[in-house]
């Protein structure tokens, strides 16, 4: 029997939807530069106490706001990597009031999952945090409202941007282990070697962007660097773009303890470009043999937190004391700086879930955390830290216990650990 080429219309149409896949996700990705003019304004840099608010005294590289927008049938989320430290108190309200005021609302509440990088070479975030009103001592970052609001105005742009640039997408996930590329700088044998890969391209295999999420301090630009500097993030997202096109999102993981590992004979600079590099290419590598899904549903939802009475304890307010500051003044900015309440951020992506969790953990609470939200049916799980808000160091009570620098900036206690894990365990409930 003789087959006609041709099909009926009624068998064409069968074809088409059995060969064309309906793409229900729609993702654009855009980057802001959010470096301000340091000829212009006095630009304290943060991260290091020994600076004492240095005044920036140039430009190394630029910082940038980047965005990866997504649309799965009537939910939206954006997902924010922003090279600075930590993210300033209030600071998420203000971006919000930025997208409401553009008309994105879709994107504020639990749409919005914004995290730091970490940089420790950008401008200090106190620096933009409205419950900053203290002046003394000598060296402590005043809160700018000028660059507060101008920064927050360039994040909200980068999702408008991502918004306006959306396209039918698909998008696959993975996670590798990575050893001997972190280090525990606590000391201890415990880090979370874990590498967690987004990937998201256009309907006709266009690269759009992709997400790195591994935990390391970017500290390889020590307190006498003075210029801004994403430090090696920055070079892993150029790294990664270069290879496979897209933008590259970087969100650091749990880092409270972990560190890049050792580069001796290298300068800082050649550090930063050494270790940005190795992190890109390993990432780079595994996003290129990455497949896609045609339909990839998401999904996004907070978790409020009431925390602990705030609890300075006496290694901070030594540290405190070696900056000149009072006892009194040193309890006085941490129950002014940090909130009574926070939020556990949760957006699931495929087989991926983020948990964004407002503060720096330690390695060992960050792989309890995903290993606990494994064990209830979520394959791929991955905490990002410093996420829409900032509580500073959270450790397990045996750790903080334990005492050393991470312990005098964790200032709720030996409870905030475990307060977070159940926020955690009862946020994933909801999902």
């Amino acid at each position: 029997m003789k087959h006609d080429k041709c099909l009926a219309p009624f068998q064409m149409i069968l074809f088409l939807m059995s060969a064309s896949p309906a793409f229900a996700l729609r993702a654009g990705a855009a980057r802001v530069d959010i470096t301000p003019n340091v000829a212009s304004w006095k630009i304290p840099l943060g991260g290091y106490a020994a600076r004492h608010g240095e005044i920036a005294q140039g430009v190394h590289d630029q910082i940038y706001a980047r965005a990866l927008t997504l649309i799965s049938g009537q939910t939206r989320a954006a997902l924010v990597s922003v090279d600075l430290c930590f993210l300033p108190g209030q600071f998420r309200d203000l971006i919000e009031q930025n997208l409401i005021k553009l008309g994105y609302r879709d994107y504020t509440g639990s749409h919005l999952f914004l995290a730091a990088t970490h940089t420790h070479s950008a401008p200090d975030p106190l620096a933009m945090d409205p419950a900053n009103r203290f002046t003394s001592p000598a060296g402590w970052s005043s809160y700018n409202k000028q660059l507060a609001e101008w920064t927050a105005e360039r994040i909200a742009q980068s999702i408008v941007k991502a918004d306006k640039d959306s396209e039918p997408a698909r998008m696959g996930t993975a996670i590798i282990h990575l050893k001997n590329f972190n280090r525990n700088r606590r000391g201890g044998s415990i880090t979370d070697t874990a590498m967690s890969l987004l990937r998201i391209e256009s309907v006709d295999h266009k690269p759009i962007a992709s997400l790195v999420v591994f935990a390391a301090h970017p500290t390889l630009y020590t307190a006498k660097m003075l210029k801004i500097s994403a430090d090696w993030p920055g070079v892993m997202e150029d790294t990664v773009e270069q290879d496979i096109g897209g933008m590259c999102l970087y969100f650091n993981g749990a880092e409270g303890d972990a560190a890049p590992i050792e580069m001796k004979g290298l300068t800082e600079s050649e550090q930063v470009t050494a270790y940005g590099k190795m992190i890109g290419n390993a990432a780079a590598a595994e996003l290129k043999e990455m497949d896609q899904a045609a339909e990839s549903q998401i999904s996004s939802w907070i978790e409020p937190v009431t925390l602990p009475a705030v609890k300075p304890n006496g290694l901070f307010l030594a540290a405190a004391g070696q900056l000149g500051m009072s006892i009194d003044q040193a309890r006085e900015r941490a129950h002014g700086l940090m909130p009574s309440r926070t939020m556990i951020t949760f957006v699931h992506l495929g087989k991926l879930l983020l948990i964004g969790m407002p503060c720096e953990p330690t390695g060992s609470l960050g792989l309890e955390v995903e290993s606990m939200v494994e064990q209830k049916g979520f394959s791929e799980a991955a905490v990002t830290a410093l996420t829409n808000d900032w509580i500073a160091y959270a450790l397990t009570p045996e750790q903080y216990r334990a005492g050393g620098y991470e312990v005098g900036m964790s200032l709720f206690g030996d409870r905030l650990g475990p307060v977070l894990v159940n926020a955690i365990m009862k946020g994933i409930g909801h999902g």
